[in-house]
């Protein structure tokens, strides 16, 4: 081996032995070197240049805590329910931690109108040392509504899902045609076309992919947000799961669980969901919500993230383009 290969392997070896030391981050740096064999040189060197920064970092500076105000995702002129095209023009922004790493990627997801069309478009993307130790992983979702029930409720005319990581990309275009009743499919790696398909809508309804379904639920769409209620809303089906699943929690287990993780009282709502597993790439598909009263989600944990594990999100601000005035209301966590 050159001599240069000998002094990376040491220096892998010697980080792995540190990280030992640390059993779950071990178990996520080992899954992550099982093929290196053959690799190039680099990710070595990146993988062992991540050991002697994450160590050299005191446990208390991943710990900080920020202290949030009472009113956090409320905002003016709230209302429960009514013409869903009031959203248009918002953009609500997420911090994301992960294992021991604070804001250590950032999500946005927004509501607007191009042409006479509504669209809803979330990206999320890791930043910084992270980003680089990940492949700058960056998941985008796209959807394109049509508006129901007078004014109420929407449904997907196109949905596409995009998942990057380094120069690799994945990508689904969903599409429905509903005087036809069908929906087609075309998945991409790297721009190239490696499969499509298609298959029947049900007779009623529509396929709600997330976007359509996170919208619909903050109108009220499937019914009355208020604690103990349950929904069971269609999505586009994935290897076999073919359903969003949502329990807002009743307030005696809400109650405790506020009291188990030492949150401040507040009205919130807590709301437990399952998606498809293939949504955001995670074990379970399951994700807890802590929700304002004004049914944003202030807190957000995606469980079992396929390597990172629990992905929490951390609400900090909302703009709304097109306002009276300066054209922007922010609501901004300082």
């Amino acid at each position: 081996m050159p001599r240069r290969g000998q002094w990376v392997e040491k220096l892998v070896i010697y980080n792995i032995k540190i990280i030992s030391e640390k059993k779950q981050f071990f178990s996520f740096f080992r899954h992550k070197t099982m093929r290196l064999k053959g690799r190039p040189l680099r990710f070595l060197l990146r993988a062992s240049i991540f050991g002697l920064i994450f160590f050299s970092i005191p446990s208390h500076a991943l710990d900080t805590k920020s202290h949030e105000p009472t009113n956090l995702g409320q905002y003016e002129n709230f209302v429960p329910e009514g013409k869903i095209t009031r959203f248009s023009g918002e953009t609500l922004y997420y911090d994301i931690s992960f294992l021991w790493f604070k804001n250590a990627a950032s999500a946005k997801v927004r509501f607007f109108e191009e042409d006479g069309k509504y669209f809803s478009e979330l990206e999320a993307s890791t930043k910084g040392f992270v980003g680089f130790f990940t492949a700058y992983r960056k998941h985008f979702y796209k959807t394109e509504f049509e508006i129901i029930d007078n004014g109420k409720k929407l449904r997907p005319k196109t949905f596409m899902r995009q998942v990057t990581i380094a120069s690799n990309s994945e990508s689904t275009l969903h599409k429905f045609d509903y005087s036809k009743r069908l929906h087609t499919w075309e998945k991409f790696l790297n721009g190239e076309t490696v499969e499509t398909g298609q298959e029947n809508l049900p007779e009623e309804g529509a396929f709600n992919d997330i976007l359509t379904a996170f919208y619909n639920i903050r109108n009220g769409a499937y019914g009355k947000l208020e604690k103990g209620k349950k929904f069971a809303i269609r999505t586009i089906p994935e290897k076999g799961h073919g359903e969003i699943s949502v329990h807002i929690l009743p307030e005696t287990d809400q109650e405790q669980i506020r009291i188990e993780d030492g949150r401040a009282k507040r009205d919130d709502l807590l709301l437990n969901a399952i998606v498809p597993k293939e949504i955001f790439k995670t074990k379970t598909g399951k994700i807890t919500f802590w929700s304002s009263m004004h049914f944003i989600p202030i807190e957000t944990t995606i469980k079992d993230y396929i390597l990172l594990g629990d992905l929490h999100a951390r609400f900090t601000h909302r703009e709304v383009q097109n306002c009276s005035g300066c054209g922007i209301t922010h609501q901004k966590l300082e």
